[in-house]
């Protein structure tokens, strides 16, 4: 790619609306909602008070519950000429952390990434990257593929730019250099280009949702926001109240209110007539708690993520079967999200394998992935249940409960006291 094939292809993507979503996600999930703040800060530039800003955390609280529930046990299953190095290799990488630092993102922005590549150091690596400082370039297939990466990002205080590729991975940097009374950004090339052999793109893209580039949870963002807004004008009417009687009790001095301007609105009313204002109009706690527990519950219905902390859901069950039943709808979704994200941990697995069967001769095409819920533990359940059931082998029996009859008439056996017929009279 040449410097300025590269330039045009930055400065596209950066005005592009995909580029604009994916910082619209990295704020909310960072809990810092757009719209309330534009309008705090409207109102503190106009100098009306109150202007508090309180932004709720439901955005990442959504995210991180369905990815506790999907990511936090992911299994690699080899065969018995891989089993002990594909075992060695996931430790090292620290697999389990990057599964689920990787299925965070693609949860948050639809977008995540992933960079398999070798040294001589490390060895056989591959590592998370942050999916706003890549521009993914994909090829004009019916079904594309990510052909190209562009890797920007800041390295001691510089800002480099990687061109990856399955055949080329060409290094450049972003420097400033003034050209008469003005400065001008400008990218240079600073090392000879690597010449790559490998049958993919090494930066691998996941993602979680079936149609478009929006995130899984766009759905429920507008309802973030609605609900921040509830919230944070709950407290600013406490402030409006507290200023109403401060001014009513004539504790505070004539110029300290001229920044109320819901006083200015009250203008000549007696104090009789101003006493409703405030009590019909400014303060209904009632109604507001309505208001945010009905977009609380309207976000977890549309992201299909369990509130757990709603206790009335269940009428007080807290039961593992109670909470299995709650948990279906996420399940389903769940498996909706694993079905697309499961290609890019295979993605993966095959760029390992490349480097594996090339460099020690082992091959890891045949490894299956499996998602394995985070579950409530209902075994206590079912043992109370078919205690009485004498219709059902036991052998059936421990299989309902999750159990391995073959492993667990090994326990049996290695548990079972030894006799010596020597000894016996």
């Amino acid at each position: 790619m040449t410097i300025q094939e590269l330039k045009q292809f930055i400065k596209t993507y950066d005005s592009s609306r995909e580029f604009n979503n994916l910082c619209l996600y990295d704020s909310y999930y960072n809990t810092k909602n757009h719209e309330l703040y534009k309008k705090a800060k409207d109102r503190e530039y106009r100098r009306i008070n109150p202007n508090w800003a309180i932004p709720t955390a439901y955005y990442p609280t959504i995210v991180d519950s369905m990815a506790g529930y999907l990511m936090s046990n992911v299994e690699y299953t080899g065969d018995e000429s891989n089993e002990a190095y594909l075992k060695d290799l996931l430790k090292v990488n620290k697999t389990d952390v990057k599964d689920m630092k990787t299925g965070t993102l693609a949860l948050a922005f639809n977008k995540a990434y992933e960079l398999v590549y070798y040294t001589e150091e490390k060895g056989i690596c591959f590592s998370t990257i942050n999916p706003l400082q890549v521009i993914p370039i994909y090829s004009t297939d019916i079904e594309p593929i990510l052909e190209t990466a562009i890797w920007r990002r800041e390295v001691k205080g510089e800002i480099r730019i990687d061109v990856i590729s399955k055949d080329l991975w060409q290094y450049f940097k972003e420097v400033t250099e003034q050209v008469g009374n003005r400065y001008e950004k400008k990218i240079i090339e600073i090392a000879e280009p690597k010449v790559l052999t490998l049958p993919a793109c090494p930066m691998i893209e996941y993602r979680t949702e079936l149609i478009g580039d929006k995130s899984s949870f766009d759905q429920v963002i507008n309802y973030v926001i609605a609900l921040d807004w509830a919230i944070s004008g709950n407290s600013n009417e406490i402030d409006r109240l507290s200023d109403a009687i401060l001014a009513l009790g004539q504790i505070i001095d004539k110029k300290d209110v001229e920044h109320m301007d819901e006083l200015k609105v009250i203008s000549g009313l007696s104090k009789d007539e101003l006493a409703p204002y405030f009590v019909d109009k400014n303060s209904n706690p009632e109604f507001r708690k309505y208001v945010t527990e009905l977009l609380i519950n309207e976000i977890h219905k549309h992201s299909h993520v369990v509130d757990w902390y709603n206790v009335a859901l269940t009428g007080g069950d807290t039961s593992a079967k109670a909470l299995m039943t709650r948990l279906f709808d996420m399940n389903m979704y769940s498996k909706r999200i694993e079905k697309v994200y499961i290609d890019g941990v295979y993605q993966r697995l095959n760029l390992l394998s490349y480097y594996t069967s090339t460099l020690n001769g082992v091959s890891l095409e045949d490894v299956q992935v499996t998602f394995k819920r985070t579950l409530p533990d209902d075994i206590t359940d079912y043992l109370i249940n078919l205690k009485s059931v004498d219709w059902i082998s036991n052998k059936t029996k421990q299989i309902m409960c999750g159990l391995d009859p073959d492993k667990e008439a090994e326990n049996f056996e290695a548990e079972a006291p030894i006799i010596n017929l020597d000894e016996v009279e």
